[in-house]
Order: C-alpha cells, then sequence, then structure tokens
C-alpha cells in the first residue's frame, strides 16, 4: 500500500499530516482492529492510543519502510496487550488453542458481496465455511492481501514473519479453496475471486 502521508511532516507535528494519517489509514486499522478484537468500544480506543503514541513519541520514531504495515503492527500489539489484561484481570488464561493468543475472524458481508438469488446465498454460506476452516493466520493473511490491497513485505512485518513464509502460507489457504471439493462444484476461478471481493489473484 503506497503511504499517503510524508513521515517527516508526522515528525515535525504538522496538524494537518496527523489529520491526512488519521483520515488516510482509520479505515484499514478499525476493520483490521475489528478481526482481531470483535469489541468496536475496544478498538477505537486502541486506535486513539495508537495516534497518541505516535504524537507523543513522534521525535524519537524512525520513518517506517511502510506507514501501513507499521500503523496496524501497532495497533495489533496495542489489541494483544489488552487482550492480555483483560485475561489477568478476570483471571484466565489466553486461548491455549491459539498460538498467538487471538482468533481472526473473516467474516464476509453478503450484503457487500451483492448476493441476490437463493442460490448464491448457499455458495456464499458454504466458501464462508471453508474460510472457518482455514488457520486463522491464513485468514489473517488473506484479508490483508486481497481485502486490504497490503503488499508481502508489509504482511511479513505485520505478522512478524518472513516474505517467504507469507507466500507459502497465502498460496496453501489459495490451493485449499481451489481444491475443496465443494467448492469446485460451484465455483471456477473466476468465481473464487468474486468471492473473495477482489479484482485480480496474484499469483505468488
Amino acid at each position: 500500500m503506497k503511504d499517503a502521508v510524508k513521515w517527516s511532516d508526522i515528525v515535525d507535528g504538522r496538524e494537518d499530516a496527523f489529520t491526512g494519517l488519521y483520515e488516510s489509514y482509520s479505515d484499514l486499522l478499525y476493520g483490521y482492529g475489528m478481526k482481531i478484537v470483535q469489541d468496536e468500544d475496544v478498538v477505537m480506543d486502541a486506535i486513539q492510543s495508537l495516534f497518541m503514541n505516535i504524537f507523543t513519541k513522534r521525535r524519537h520514531l524512525s520513518e517506517p519502510a511502510s506507514i501501513a504495515a507499521y500503523l496496524c503492527r501497532s495497533l495489533k500489539n496495542i489489541l494483544l496487550n489488552e487482550l492480555q489484561s483483560a485475561a489477568v484481570r478476570n483471571m484466565r488464561p489466553l486461548d491455549e488453542n491459539l498460538s498467538d493468543g487471538y482468533d481472526f475472524d473473516l467474516e464476509l458481508d453478503a450484503e457487500n458481496a451483492m448476493i441476490a438469488s437463493e442460490g448464491e446465498r448457499e455458495r456464499f454460506a458454504i466458501f464462508q465455511a471453508e474460510l472457518g476452516k482455514l488457520s486463522h493466520q491464513q485468514r489473517e493473511m488473506l484479508y490483508l492481501r486481497y481485502y486490504k490491497g497490503l503488499e508481502v513485505d508489509e504482511i511479513a512485518e505485520i505478522l512478524a514473519v518472513s516474505k517467504r513464509t507469507v507466500y507459502n502460507t497465502t498460496n496453501n489457504a489459495l490451493t485449499r479453496l481451489r481444491e475443496n471439493q465443494v467448492l469446485a462444484r460451484y465455483f471456477g476461478e473466476a468465481a473464487l475471486l468474486y468471492m473473495l471481493s477482489i479484482g485480480k489473484l496474484y499469483i505468488l
């Protein structure tokens, strides 16, 4: 994703730069945050804390290679800390079945997909069920890559993995969807693109 603001303007504390930063990335951050923690108040508070931290520490922050990746990773860290704090307050451990302590909710929006017929809704439900069978990391990578249009190196930075891991994990997820017999009965490659709500499937 191409950065929409100049980091030097952020460091200088220019009000219009911070306004531009928020306007350019708030939708991305809100959508991503809600996939990690399905609580709007928590996500909005985390976004506010993120921007306050940037403003306070701006002169000590190095220019990121990607502002989008930097913001997403920073927001994720805030949310994971909140999940950990909530678990401590409630005297319960984080879900041991989740390697990163969180799930990734990739719930597709049937209305945004412009599903009209009963048959389309049925196929959409099948596709949604298959997405639910992917690992949370696979769902997260598909979301960042194909819904939000982030580059492989940006996703690698956000998830703290190698670019090769992003390539392999994403390919494995798409291969699993393509090879599923139920999906194969309904969907060709073009339909898979439609269901992923993307204009073009990059061959990784």
